[in-house]
């Protein structure tokens, strides 16, 4: 008796509106767990003077205001008929010079999901920034429309609890492009999933938005939320993919940005935006987790202070990076990686925290650290996105697994992570108050041990490393025990800087300096047949050469790798850099080229581990070569 009271009482409600069946298709949902009505769009004009539920006439307009008169307290569905909008073949609602009521009722559904509806901004009659549908009641919802064409905002959803899309496989997600904004979520505990923002009504092609998805409110979820709700979001040509605050207004927190993609389609095609994520005044505290951000200037970007509030407590897990200009996360929104400092003292976006800094990294075993002040921060390892002697790296994929907490004094260690020698790899660091920092420098990843060995000599001039375990003093012969060459008539070593060289002969004490070989040096050693330098040694951590301003004959004992990468620790200090190849002719120099020269002078571009390099030093300087 009670549940007929109710359906006769709801019937009697949709009746006074004018909502009623039309032959085998009820206008009225069925009631679930609360009864509501369904007001049913059947014409694709923009009308307002039919009334609903008429059967050819019920235009958009008229079912918004329809439902926005509606005043049971129950929730209402606008939805469209199929045969006017085929799935297969849409029709289009085409604005006029009016822009479509606002929805202020609570509950209401405006349901694209089983039909086929655009809805198509009219930019040469409506006058003004025109947005296109506008719910600001609570428990709100638009799915499965295709939006484009607005000055404004294609969608706005106002309201506490409101939804845009929904679950991507029942077709819940909006499509929407050309608009101002995307879509703005300014209600508490609102939702977006399932949506395509920036993309064209019938395929990829690009649709520009300034800001696909503009969020006002707090604990809003945008994506998925981690607990089986929802589909992603895939937002590109865009100024900003996501923006959280809007510069003003009453502070909010608990927003959370999980599983979308930015930057790319669905198919991993380039839909370029500006910033992948911007977190602005007066929103804090937000979560950005396993998004993924590519064909970017900037990933997510933190604003800077203004009116003397800060943007903290931001915690980015696990977002994937790639294909950026600029740096994949930037606080204070000023294109550089700032500087740590003692104590973590300063302040700004997510006060600045002080990135984490690696200082070894072999494949077993990968340690750095965050800083004195601190402890207890989670540190995330990622692989870099390395270019050769780039200062601006950024992490593009999180390493699974890798992450740790750092001990009392600040330092972190990573034992036996998913690496392999030749890598790179950087590090965010997460405080216990929710801030994370930017990426710090990225490292090479090493086997651990550089081994040295035995030496070939060729008949002429050979330009090698001594290898010695010990320093050889020179007698009448080289050398003075029987282990080595007997063949070997001049030696010679570059005195750094100088241009001078020490040198010892066979077979004459005229003019004889160089009377002992030390191990790690740089020597020319003039062979009368070939020969064999037999010796050799290990080092598990690189070799640091003092330089002097000019010209200088160095073993590198390091990572083979990029010359730019090898000579980083003198990045600007050096030029004119030079190896030599023995051949049959008795040897030639070989000319290092970073691709400003002409291709007939890019001899090399490596450095080899043990290898000996000839190279001019504009200054002092002390190189430290890559952990081996």
């Amino acid at each position: 008796m009670r549940r007929a009271f109710i359906l006769a009482a709801v019937a009697l409600v949709v009746a006074g509106l004018g909502i009623a069946a039309r032959g085998s298709r009820t206008v009225r949902s069925a009631p679930t767990s609360t009864p509501g009505a369904t007001v049913l769009v059947t014409s694709a004009a923009d009308g307002g003077s039919s009334s609903c539920p008429s059967p050819a006439n019920c235009t958009l307009r008229k079912a918004l205001e329809t439902a926005n008169l509606d005043g049971s307290g129950y929730p209402v569905t606008v939805t469209f008929d199929p045969a006017t909008f085929p799935v297969a073949t849409p029709a289009t609602i085409t604005i006029g010079s009016s822009p479509l009521p606002v929805v202020s009722r609570a509950w209401v559904t405006v349901d694209g999901s089983s039909a086929g509806v655009r809805i198509e901004g009219n930019s040469q009659n409506l006058t003004g920034t025109p947005n296109g549908l506008v719910l600001t009641g609570a428990q709100s919802g638009v799915r499965g429309l295709s939006v484009h064409h607005f000055s404004g905002a294609c969608i706005i959803l106002a309201g506490d609890g409101s939804t845009a899309g929904g679950d991507d496989a029942q077709h819940h997600g909006n499509r929407v492009g050309n608009c101002g904004t995307g879509i703005i979520l300014s209600g508490d505990s609102s939702s977006a999933s399932g949506n395509r923002v920036g993309f064209a009504a019938v395929d990829e092609a690009a649709s520009q938005v300034g800001v696909g998805i503009l969020v006002t409110g707090p604990n809003a979820t945008i994506g998925e939320s981690g607990i089986g709700g929802g589909s992603v979001n895939v937002i590109g040509n865009a100024v900003t993919g996501i923006r959280v605050g809007s510069g003003a207004g009453v502070a909010f927190s608990g927003v959370h940005l999980a599983r979308n993609t930015i930057g790319t389609d669905s198919a991993g095609g380039t839909a370029p935006v500006n910033v992948g994520i911007d977190l602005r005044q007066p929103g804090s505290v937000t979560t950005v987790a396993s998004n993924v951000i590519a064909n970017a200037a900037t990933g997510i970007s933190v604003a800077l202070d203004s009116g003397g509030v800060s943007v903290k407590g931001n915690r980015f897990q696990q977002n994937t990076f790639g294909a950026l200009t600029g740096l994949a996360i930037d606080l204070n929104a000023d294109g550089i990686t700032n500087p740590n400092d003692g104590g973590d003292g300063d302040a700004g976006a997510n006060g600045l925290l002080n990135h984490a800094v690696i200082t070894r990294a072999v494949q077993a075993h990968i340690s750095g650290s965050a800083g004195a002040t601190c402890a207890g921060c989670s540190v995330q390892l990622y692989v870099a996105a390395h270019q050769p002697g780039s200062p601006n790296d950024y992490g593009s994929v999180p390493i699974p697994g890798a992450t740790a907490n750092t001990d009392s004094a600040g330092a972190f260690a990573f034992d036996n992570p998913a690496v392999t020698p030749g890598q790179w790899v950087t590090a965010l660091v997460t405080d216990i108050a929710g801030n994370t920092s930017e990426f710090g420098p990225s490292a090479r990843v090493g086997a651990g041990i550089a081994q040295c060995g035995n030496v070939a000599l060729t008949p002429g001039w050979n330009h090698i490393g001594f290898f010695g375990p010990d320093a050889i003093t020179l007698a009448g012969t080289f050398p003075a025990d029987t282990a080595g060459p007997s063949n070997v008539s001049a030696i010679y070593h570059l005195q750094d800087g100088t241009g001078g060289f020490q040198q010892w002969f066979s077979n004459t004490s005229a003019g004889r300096t160089l009377t002992t070989l030390e191990p790690g040096e740089a020597y020319w050693f003039y062979a009368d047949s070939p020969a064999t330098l037999t010796a050799g040694f290990s080092l598990s951590v690189p070799l640091p050469i003092q330089l002097k301003t000019g010209w200088n004959d160095i073993v590198y004992i390091g990572a083979s790798a990029d010359v730019r990468d090898a000579l980083g620790s003198i990045a600007g200090k050096y030029r004119d850099l030079y190896h030599w190849l023995p051949d049959a002719s008795k040897g030639h120099w070989t000319a290092y080229g970073d691709g400003t020269e002409p291709s007939w002078a890019r001899d090399f571009s490596l450095l080899q581990a043990c290898g000996t390099y000839e190279f001019f030093v504009t200054e002092d300087a002390v190189l430290t070569p890559l952990q081996p």
